[in-house]
């Protein structure tokens, strides 16, 4: 069972931000994954009003990180502590996945595969800054039907659209080739992660052998047009 570590807000309205980590904790187990929160197991021992005692919780909170398979980052308002568990996953290699609705398990990352899903920490720093047109992109996973969330699903050609440049106007509709079954799909600019990193794609093709195969497919049936001219 893969183990998750859940970040959410804690100071602030302190019994509101134990009973959501209490529920998100309990949504993602039901989903089928190991999830740890941090605020619901070093809160019964470290005050987090006391500077030394939250100290002490913020480290135990990234050694408990430091084991964990994932970081899922439940919810859009991102406080100091989880920033600083941002940086330590992100330092540390470990995927990070921000919900947009934590209490949705339908948006989940369960990936369909064994393989662990992507995220905006796969794709380049400024790559959401660039024109998208004729480049790889990152399918964010909750457009993908459960059964199709794998990785090799999350990367997509953006062939064209509107929303290819970052400074669109009057839409951001961008369309899609997938690299492998040539599917299409119509999503929003911001539907995307963004460019994947070289790493990234070195890493699908390693796992998903098709990946290559097509490329190479690809090269050869444009060398053959090239020889017909």
């Amino acid at each position: 069972m893969k183990q998750v570590y859940i970040a959410s807000p804690l100071r602030g309205d302190y019994d509101t931000n134990i009973r959501n980590a209490v529920k998100y904790c309990r949504l993602a187990a039901e989903s089928g994954v190991l999830a740890l929160v941090p605020h619901i197991i070093f809160s019964q021992w470290c005050n987090d009003a006391i500077p030394e005692q939250r100290e002490q919780g913020l480290k135990l909170g990234l050694e408990l990180l430091t084991h964990s398979e994932e970081l899922w980052v439940m919810g859009e308002h991102i406080s100091e502590g989880m920033r600083g568990e941002i940086a330590f996953a992100e330092e540390h290699g470990i995927p990070t996945f921000f919900m947009r609705e934590p209490t949705v398990p339908l948006y989940y990352p369960i990936s369909a595969d064994e393989n662990h899903l992507l995220s905006r920490m796969d794709c380049t720093p400024d790559g959401a800054k660039e024109n998208y047109e004729g480049k790889m992109v990152l399918l964010r996973h909750e457009n993908l039907a459960g059964k199709y969330r794998t990785p090799i699903n999350q990367l997509w050609l953006c062939t064209h659209g509107p929303g290819c440049r970052p400074d669109f106007v009057h839409s951001d509709t961008i369309h899609l080739r997938h690299p492998v079954d040539d599917d299409y799909m119509v999503v929003g600019r911001g539907d995307v992660w963004g460019i994947p990193k070289p790493e990234t794609l070195e890493w699908l093709a390693t796992l998903y052998p098709a990946l290559v195969e097509k490329a190479a497919l690809q090269a050869e049936t444009a060398a053959d047009e090239e020889l017909c001219r």
